[in-house]
């Protein structure tokens, strides 16, 4: 019944603009189709979904009022992004939609915030400027939206914002920009560290309930990844999943301690679980800063929900797609974001594979078929996973889902309430083994490194053996599906990985790029000659002067050099000192650290250019590192600079 409505949603997005009469005839043979079979109430959700799309992406739109070197104030508490009109923007009204600002900290890091509001400076926000401590910056570029661009123009283009402004502020003696706002949900997060700061094994129990990994290292990072762990640590569909389970069991508290007279009044049960459970689980999504993975799940469990209290009889994939054109019609761009397939993915099969029997040994094949598929859908984002996943997974998700979620969410009610923090002190005793067992595991055991695949075809065979696994459930020759996954994703491991055509290397605090067979440039080698340190050439791209390493005295790296030899990108062997990335941003000039005992290979197929770093392994949970970060958009250049 939804196809239609989501055809019309996905079209408006996925139609290249040269085929739109195709999509407009698509939309009226679908319409008259619909009125001559009298199909009224799926012609009004067509109309609905239509009628929504054109507000989203075909209404003319207002060009932004700022440019490159115009002063904003920027009010980090109310999120407000204030510039004054001039002559060439007094005549521009205000765009839909937000911007996000970048800047760079007191510490040296680079920081994105997203969803502020633009507004214009007057007499009410001067006297707020000065109450709030508003800060005054320069914009030193705009990046603007595209749908067909690279991945960071792309999700501007998802989140609907108007643009991304890097911004440079100008008051001097700053402490904390951005830092100075406390919304309710900050206050949460400041007072949790507060009571929970000292124990070892916070950093994780603070990602699994929220969602926040500032507290990790690299190496936890890197552990969590390999792992496959990554999708207990941040917030996702099945934490949502966690709290409906509470939400469940604190319903049925509630329906006990209800007076006879409120029951015998007509309140059903499945109408408690409306009442308690879903304010419950969108609670949850504010608290997490409405993550789009939890917003999604409280939509499919909120419509559930619904459709029992209603006594709808609706099969479960009715109810997921009805969720899915719901999350498409409040924002038809995230049908370009991969998450949303990859949780609608899961949901479509964890369904189709558990409707004969929810017994323990059905539920550990349910955890092998979804590690298998995930290891499919995020093949290319991924190099290696331990060979030890699906076991750690199979451990780790009951554990977190009776014991750690609970007894720490149990124990951030006690900090909040009472301050103190004894049920947790027991938890920290249990989770420092785990962790520890974790640890070992991800160092200990074999990793297992996918095969990369420069064409379609391998993974569509791969889609199908899922599918039919799926099919044939609960039959046990689905397993033979299994197995021909597992042997194609790690082919390497059975015939021996290719080698790189061209890797960049850090040896002792040394950049050095070799070939298959030699070395080709050592920095040691250049001395004072810049012309040296090029290796453009290597890759076979155009502007081959465009691409140097740093040389052996960063201090010899100077601005007059890079625009004589007009310098596009420079691989670091370490990070430097704040006043150089300054210099490099302000020439506009990327860059890229390849630390002591890293390497960065590059694969040249089918005139494509592949990179991995070795400390990038690439996740789709989690937010990539800014390394990882900068290998994507070097490769994105180096792609685009050969087609």
């Amino acid at each position: 019944m939804l196809l239609s409505s989501l055809s019309i949603l996905m079209g408006a997005i996925l139609v290249p603009s040269d085929y739109l009469w195709v999509y407009s005839t698509h939309i009226i043979l679908t319409c008259l189709y619909l009125i001559c079979s009298k199909r009224l109430i799926v012609l009004f959700l067509t109309l609905l979904s239509l009628i929504f799309v054109i507000n989203s992406e075909f209404l003319p739109t207002s060009p932004l009022p700022l440019q490159t070197g115009y002063l904003v104030w920027v009010d980090f508490e109310k999120r407000l992004l204030i510039y004054e009109k001039n002559e060439q923007s007094k005549n521009h009204s205000l765009p839909e939609g937000l911007v996000s600002i970048v800047y760079v900290s007191n510490t040296g890091q680079r920081k994105t915030i997203d969803n502020f509001f633009l507004t214009v400076c007057d007499d009410s926000i001067s006297y707020s400027a000065r109450l709030h401590s508003v800060q005054r910056g320069e914009i030193t570029s705009i990046l603007l939206p595209d749908k067909q661009g690279p991945w960071w123009l792309k999700q501007l283009y998802i989140k609907k914002h108007a643009a991304q402004l890097n911004i440079r502020f100008l008051n001097e003696g700053l402490h904390g920009i951005g830092e100075n706002h406390f919304s309710l949900r900050d206050q949460l997060f400041n007072k949790l560290d507060e009571v929970f700061g000292s124990f070892h094994s916070w950093r994780f129990s603070k990602a699994l309930l929220l969602g926040q990994d500032d507290l990790w290292s690299e190496r936890d990072t890197w552990i969590i990844r390999t792992l496959g762990l990554a999708h207990l640590f941040v917030v996702s569909g099945l934490h949502t999943g966690f709290m409906f389970a509470i939400g469940c069991l604190l319903s049925k508290a509630v329906w006990q301690l209800l007076p006879n007279k409120i029951i015998l009044s007509g309140l059903t049960r499945w109408q408690c679980d409306v009442f308690v459970i879903m304010p419950l689980l969108f609670m949850y999504a504010y608290i997490t800063n409405w993550g789009e993975p939890v917003v999604r799940a409280s939509i499919m469990l909120s419509v559930y929900l619904c459709a029992r209290m209603l006594a709808i009889k609706a099969s479960p994939y009715g109810i997921i797609t009805l969720a899915l054109w719901l999350v498409l019609l409040a924002n038809p761009r995230a049908v370009l974001s991969p998450g949303l397939w990859l949780s609608f993915s899961m949901v479509y099969l964890l369904i189709g594979y558990c409707q004969t029997s929810t017994k323990l040994p059905r539920l550990f094949m349910v955890q092998i078929m979804l590690s298998t598929a995930s290891m499919v859908l995020i093949l290319g984002w991924q190099e290696a996973i331990s060979s030890a996943s699906i076991l750690v997974n199979v451990v780790l998700i009951p554990f977190a889902a009776f014991l750690w979620f609970p007894i720490a969410l149990l124990s951030c009610a006690e900090a909040l309430l009472i301050g103190s923090a004894y049920s947790y002190q027991l938890l920290d005793a249990v989770l420092y083994y785990i962790i520890m067992s974790v640890e070992w595991t991800a160092f200990q055991i074999p990793l297992l490194f996918f095969e990369s695949f420069t064409s379609s075809l391998p993974r569509w065979i791969m889609l199908l053996l899922i599918g039919y696994w799926v099919f044939q459930s609960p039959l046990k020759r689905g397993v033979f599906s299994a197995i021909g996954i597992w042997c194609v994703l790690f082919l390497p491991m059975l015939v021996g990985t290719s080698s790189a055509d061209v890797m960049l290397m850090n040896r002792s605090n040394k950049l050095i790029i070799s070939d298959r067979s030699k070395i080709l440039i050592d920095e040691s080698w250049a001395g004072a000659d810049f012309s040296r340190l090029m290796f453009g050439s290597y890759l076979d791209v155009d502007r081959q002067h465009a691409y140097m390493l740093a040389p052996h005295d960063i201090k010899d790296l100077t601005a007059q050099s890079l625009l004589d030899h007009d310098i596009k990108w420079i691989m670091l062997k370490r990070e430097v000192p704040l006043q150089t990335t300054t210099m490099l941003e302000a020439l506009n000039v990327d860059w890229l650290v390849i630390p002591n005992g890293e390497s960065l290979a590059f694969h040249f197929q089918n005139n494509h250019v592949l990179l991995r770093h070795s400390s990038c392994i690439y996740s789709f949970f989690l937010l990539k590192s800014d390394t990882c970060k900068r290998v994507e958009k070097l490769e994105s250049v180096l792609n685009y600079l050969q087609t």
